[in-house]
């Protein structure tokens, strides 16, 4: 009998919540795929359809969360009249909501990451797709609507969010203040400030900046910088966040 696409997705999820449960009771090196397959209620032979390794259980899950992530985002009617910095906001705190109920799982990401860096690379690559899409689909609705300016080096510009995001989770959690209250703090002032570099070019300025000197003291080239820090004035409304996306 044909497994359909639905339940091979609701086994597959099935699969990555038990993991979270296993590895987090267990602990990563003592958690073994068989245990991981009885928690979700598949047979032993079958979790590897899904998965081959615990590693790729591991960073599945890290890849599920940012699924969850978008599809918060694009579930908001109104997304994509809110200004950039709430935008950025929002996507902050739906990350840090959707991994609330898996946090101790997360460090065990974190230090499977660190202890093996390369194969976290590796198999976080379909992770920082999303994320990285999202934030590009926000700069570039930003954009077009004139609520910020091009920014030189655009394309890096997802790189260093999933950076910062990345050391946001860190810092959540080692968090133990009163509801992640000092977390908070750090998001709301920290997404003011992205916002108000995005609004005046500063990034990207800042890695033209070093480009230019790279050029001009390494290539002997001479080039020119336009540091004017100016909020443009919004010319249009934004397009709605992700849409025609899957």
């Amino acid at each position: 009998m044909k497994i359909s696409g639905k339940v091979k997705e609701q086994t597959r999820i099935r699969l990555l919540e038990a993991a979270v449960d296993v590895i987090t009771e267990k602990g990563f090196e003592k958690a073994t795929m068989r245990a991981i397959a009885k928690q979700a209620d598949v047979a032993d032979a079958t979790i590897y359809n899904y998965f081959s390794t615990k590693e790729k259980l591991l960073y599945g899950y890290c890849e599920y969360v940012q699924q969850q992530v978008m599809a918060e985002l694009k579930s908001i009617e109104d997304f994509h009249e809110y200004s950039l910095q709430e935008q950025l906001h929002q996507l902050v705190e739906a990350e840090l909501r959707h991994w609330l109920p898996a946090r101790e799982f997360l460090q065990t990401v974190f230090a499977q990451t660190f202890a093996a860096p390369t194969v976290g690379h590796e198999l976080l690559a379909d992770t920082k797709v999303i994320l990285k899409t999202m934030v590009l689909e926000l700069i570039d609705a930003s954009i077009e609507a004139g609520e910020i300016p091009e920014q030189p080096y655009q394309d890096l510009l997802p790189t260093l969010f999933w950076d910062y995001q990345s050391a946001i989770l860190a810092y959540w959690l080692k968090d133990t203040s009163d509801g992640f209250a000092n977390t908070t703090k750090l998001v709301d002032q920290s997404t003011e400030i992205i916002a108000q570099l995005l609004i005046g070019g500063v990034i990207g300025k800042t890695l033209d900046m070093f480009s230019f000197l790279f050029r001009t003291h390494v290539l002997q080239h001479m080039n020119s910088l336009d540091m004017i820090f100016q909020q443009p004035e919004i010319l249009a409304a934004k397009r709605r966040f992700m849409e025609g996306e899957a």
